[in-house]
This record gives structure tokens, C-alpha cells and sequence, in this order.
């Protein structure tokens, strides 16, 4: 089991507290600064668990866990602050992705505690394997002639086992691994010794971000008949039809990385001319996200019909379910708003979410920002409302980061700056032609299979 730790911190009185804290029960390294943590990272990992100080000079923790991410995404990323403002959280989860927030002065209890259900994530994570036989070819590099062939034994997005070597790899060694004329690098992480039950086998570790070059069919799979009914029943959580409205041409979709995944949007009818907009992203992915979307969606229906009254109250409501029926590495960003025709007014809260795009009919754009962190982190949670007033021709958009994350050829980003040319393009369109243009645009600039949900609503004032 992978116990390596990494601790970064500019301060070195706090980096040998860390050690002291959890001597004998990892594997600690530690960093004086992020560039240091990112050096650390490449010769060193793989890591289990990265913990970052989030005050550091030359480069704050949002931004080294951002960077460790990408690096390493399966890697579990903890941050730890004397102090974090709004902005500070939203950024946390949404660059870094962070597992949990710890806060200074931190005590050993909390710190272990924390350390071990973070392992146990990690490890649970890199367990979630399909077991399938898919033919692989070994080469030294990417222009090598062929080392050998084999099979998989059971794949998993950041590894496999091989199986059917006739000669042992070194562990340590990378490897090009191709299936199907798709390739990426992995590394030996173990290697079966002779005349052990293991002889012949190899389990691997990929070192490209989200690469797949398994890209498996689900007829290849056992359980593909349930995840196809599971799809069908998720996508029956999204909404069926929109409530009416004279003011506002609104429409939505989703399109999921995986059969099933964790983004979720809706439209909630909260009486005559009155609608709420609703758009979530739930930490993960697969089969665990999607369960947990299920859960939200549910809770949500059953709450909502107070929303006009006391709309800080029903999202409070919202988080403590779902603080206290799911994992503490599991939290979800939430936009919640609800317009109403006879005011032309969208109340809203922004729950840590990207925050959604607002085209002002003169051209002049807006942000509709964070007015809480998000939603399952904390059991003490609060927020603010904002509203905002639409005029004929004003287009919102409220998007999930798996559009402006989408990586195209050159390794480069889709990004906000792409995502806010197409809608001012397209602004003058009715809001489903909107819906499907953005689409297009990724669609078209991506490259390789989407790592991510791609979900967007779109709102043109009429």
C-alpha cells in the first residue's frame, strides 16, 4: 500500500512538526516552497497524499495543488491554512481539487485522522479496476521496436495488471504501452518474481494525465447492460420539459465523460412565472458521482417549495443532508437561482461554483460570483444571495469547468476566454441553438476522449 506523504511549507519549524506528528506510520517528505513540492513530485512519486500550506511565497497552495493535479491527478491533495477567505475556498476546490481543508494550528488527531481517510481514498480509488483481457504491446519508448506482448488482467484509469510476460520488467522502468493504436507512458510499479504465483505479470502505473487508451466498449463488458439502464435512468433525473415563461428562452444539456457521471442540472417549476435554475457539479466521477447527483437531485425536490420564501434556509438544509449521508471527501459546487417573470429579477446563490457568464445586451459582460463555499465540506455553512436584472437580449450562461477544461491538440485548454467568444457569437440565437453551438465548439476543439461532464445552461432574456 502507497503511505508517501508529501508536506509543503515554506515554514520549516511546521514542516518537522508534521514529521513528528505522524513518525513511523508513512513515508514523509517534505518541501520548502511549491516549485520544490513539484521537483519532488516528478523524481519522487508517486505520492499518495500531497499537503500544501496555502500562504507560500512565490507560489500559494491553490495554485501547487492546481499544478499537482495535473501532474498527478490521481494523487489525494489535502490543504492547510491559518486563515481562508470565500474566495480562497472556491478557488481550493475548484483549481485544486482539494480533498479536505485543514485548518492552523492543526492537532495531531485531526491531522491523522485526515491522513488516513485520505489513504483510504487514494487506495479505494485505485482499486475501482475492471477485470477484462485486452491485448497490449511493450516498447522501451515511443520509437522503439517492440519489447514484448501481453494482456491485461484488469484495468483501472491510472493503472493496469499485465499478465502473459515472458520477460520480467524492472520495477521503476516506463514503458510505452499501446492497445488498439493508442498509447500512452506507464511506469512499473511491481513486477511478479519467478516461481511465485505472480511469474509473468506486472502492475503498471500511467504517468500521462487522464489518458485512456482502454476506450472500452460496454459490450465488452459484464455489467454493460446495467450501466446502459443506469444511464437511461439518470439521464431521467435531468429535466424533461420547461416550465413557461414569457420573459426568458432558456434550455439545457448535459453530456457525460463516462455512460454515468455527476454533473446534474434542472429546472424547477416554483409556481406561476417562476422558475429555478439549477446546476451542479459533484466532486468524482462514475458510478460513486452519479449516485451522490442522485441523492442531491432527490434531496433538492423534496426542499424546494420553500425557496421563495427563505432560499439561504433551504440550501442550508440542502448541505447538512449532505454533509451527513455521504463521505467527507465528497462535496459538491451548486448554482441555485430562481427568476421570476413579473420582476425580470434572478435571485441567486453561487455555491463555489464557476461562476456563470452574464452578456449584457450592450456588450458589456458580468460574473454572477461565488456567495458560499460549497455544499457538503462543512457542516457550519452559511451564505449570501445576490440578484441580478435581466433586459431583453441579456444572455446568462452557467457551465460546468468540464467545458473549459477540455484539453485540445496542443495540450491547451478550451478556457473561459473560448467559452465566452462562442456565446457572444451565438448571443443573438435562441438558447437551445446557443446550447448546441457551445457544444459544437468543444466538440470541435477537443482532443482524445473528454475527461470530464460537459454540462450548460443557457438563459437569453426575451
Amino acid at each position: 500500500m502507497n503511505r508517501k506523504i508529501l508536506f509543503v511549507d515554506d515554514d520549516p519549524v511546521a514542516l518537522e512538526l508534521y514529521k513528528y506528528m505522524l513518525q513511523g506510520d508513512s513515508d514523509i517528505m517534505t518541501a520548502a516552497g511549491g516549485e520544490d513540492g513539484l521537483v519532488l513530485l516528478r523524481n519522487h512519486g508517486p505520492f499518495a497524499i500531497v499537503v500544501s500550506d496555502m500562504q507560500m511565497a512565490g507560489m500559494d497552495g491553490v495554485e501547487f495543488l492546481r499544478r499537482v493535479r495535473q501532474a498527478a491527478p490521481i494523487t489525494v491533495r489535502l490543504l492547510l491554512t491559518g486563515h481562508i477567505d470565500l474566495k480562497g475556498a472556491v478557488d481550493a476546490v475548484n483549481e485544486g481539487h482539494v480533498f479536505r481543508l485543514l485548518m492552523k494550528p492543526c492537532t495531531q488527531a485531526v491531522l491523522i485522522e485526515a491522513i488516513n481517510t485520505a489513504l483510504d481514498c487514494y487506495n479505494m480509488g485505485r482499486e475501482e479496476r475492471v477485470r477484462i483481457k485486452l491485448p497490449v504491446r511493450l516498447y522501451r519508448s515511443a520509437g522503439d521496436l517492440k519489447l514484448q506482448s501481453a494482456h491485461t488482467v484488469d484495468i483501472s484509469p491510472s493503472g493496469a495488471r499485465l499478465d502473459g510476460l515472458k520477460t520480467p520488467l524492472d520495477p521503476g522502468e516506463v514503458l510505452e504501452i499501446e492497445c488498439s493504436n493508442r498509447s500512452a507512458p506507464y511506469r512499473v510499479v511491481w513486477s511478479g518474481e519467478r516461481g511465485t504465483v505472480t511469474e509473468g505479470q506486472a502492475g503498471l502505473e500511467c504517468l500521462a494525465v487522464d489518458a485512456d487508451i482502454w476506450q472500452l466498449d460496454l459490450s465488452q463488458l459484464s455489467d454493460g447492460e446495467a450501466l446502459e439502464r443506469a444511464r437511461v435512468v439518470q439521464r431521467r433525473l435531468l429535466p424533461q420539459e420547461n416550465p413557461s415563461l414569457t420573459t426568458l428562452d432558456y434550455a439545457g444539456d448535459c453530456i457525460q465523460a463516462r455512460m454515468i457521471g455527476g454533473d446534474y442540472y434542472d429546472f424547477l417549476d416554483m409556481g406561476p412565472g417562476v422558475v429555478g435554475f439549477v446546476l451542479a457539479d459533484v466532486a468524482g466521477k462514475g458510478i460513486p458521482a452519479a449516485l451522490l447527483m442522485a441523492n442531491l437531485q432527490g434531496n433538492l425536490h423534496s426542499l424546494y417549495g420553500a425557496a421563495l420564501n427563505n432560499l439561504p434556509q433551504l440550501l442550508a438544509s440542502v448541505n447538512s443532508h449532505f454533509y451527513k449521508h455521504t463521505a467527507q471527501d465528497r462535496y459538491a459546487t451548486f448554482f441555485f437561482g430562481h427568476y421570476s417573470n413579473a420582476t425580470r429579477t434572478l435571485h441567486y446563490v453561487n455555491c463555489g461554483h464557476n461562476a456563470p457568464i452574464l452578456l449584457r445586451r450592450g456588450g458589456a459582460v458580468e460574473r454572477l460570483d461565488a456567495t458560499a463555499t460549497v455544499i457538503g465540506m462543512f457542516p457550519d455553512w452559511t451564505c449570501g444571495t445576490a440578484e441580478v436584472e435581466l433586459e431583453t437580449g441579456d444572455v446568462v450562461g452557467i457551465y460546468t469547468d468540464g467545458i473549459t477544461e477540455t484539453v485540445g491538440r496542443d495540450g491547451e485548454q478550451f478556457g473561459e476566454a473560448r467559452l465566452l467568444e462562442t456565446l457572444q457569437k451565438n448571443r443573438h440565437l435562441e438558447a437551445a441553438d446557443i446550447v448546441r453551438n457551445v457544444e459544437n465548439a468543444v466538440e470541435q476543439f477537443k482532443f482524445g476522449e473528454p475527461r470530464d461532464d460537459l454540462t450548460l445552461v443557457i438563459a437569453r432574456a426575451r
